[in-house]
């Protein structure tokens, strides 16, 4: 009996830990405009809530469309901000020798509204071993109140190895402003 109360608890904890990741979501989707302008075509894609076709969250263009692969949606739910219920993440992927990522976070307010944060930029190679991302009161290495834009280097086995603060940005809310917080490294 001790065995399955045991095996239950870590259970609990490791179900706790994977609910401060961000997790694929069919909660919104993304419809796509192509036009043409000039000699060229231009892809404008909006976030949109599935089953509201009429109300758009963000609009973005593709204006390199030779090199635009996929767009992947991802959600965090209760990120540990006050009036924030969940942030949408949201990658465009563009391939070449390398794969560069655009990446857009926006958070939720609990009562629908939408807030963006400053857009995210990775390019991973063959050999890369670092991204950069936006980590939040909830989830590993958060600051209770502030949204930090991190750094974050890897093993070869794609676990942690370190995490360096780039940005710290505070939450009132409502909006959020740069911090004072000064810069934490976690080893």
């Amino acid at each position: 009996m001790k065995r399955y109360i045991f095996i239950c608890v870590l259970l609990c904890f490791q179900w706790g830990k994977a609910q401060n990741r961000f997790h694929n979501s069919s909660k919104y989707l993304v419809t796509t405009h192509i036009s043409d302008q000039g000699n060229k075509q231009v892809y404008t894609i909006d976030l949109r809530r599935t089953g509201d076709q009429n109300q758009t969250l963000s609009t973005l263009t593709i204006e390199d469309t030779e090199l635009f692969e996929d767009i992947f949606i991802t959600t965090l739910e209760n990120p540990g901000l006050d009036g924030v219920s969940e942030v949408i993440k949201m990658e465009i992927e563009y391939l070449a020798c390398c794969a560069h990522v655009e990446a857009y976070y926006y958070m939720v307010s609990t009562d629908g509204e939408v807030t963006p944060l400053p857009q995210v930029n990775n390019i991973y190679c063959e050999d890369t071993d670092m991204d950069y991302q936006y980590i939040f009161p909830n989830q590993e290495y958060g600051i209770a109140g502030n949204i930090l834009k991190t750094q974050t280097f890897y093993t070869p086995e794609s676990k942690i190895k370190y995490v360096n603060l780039k940005q710290s940005l505070s939450w009132n809310g409502a909006n959020y402003e740069p911090s004072k917080t000064t810069a934490i490294t976690s080893y």
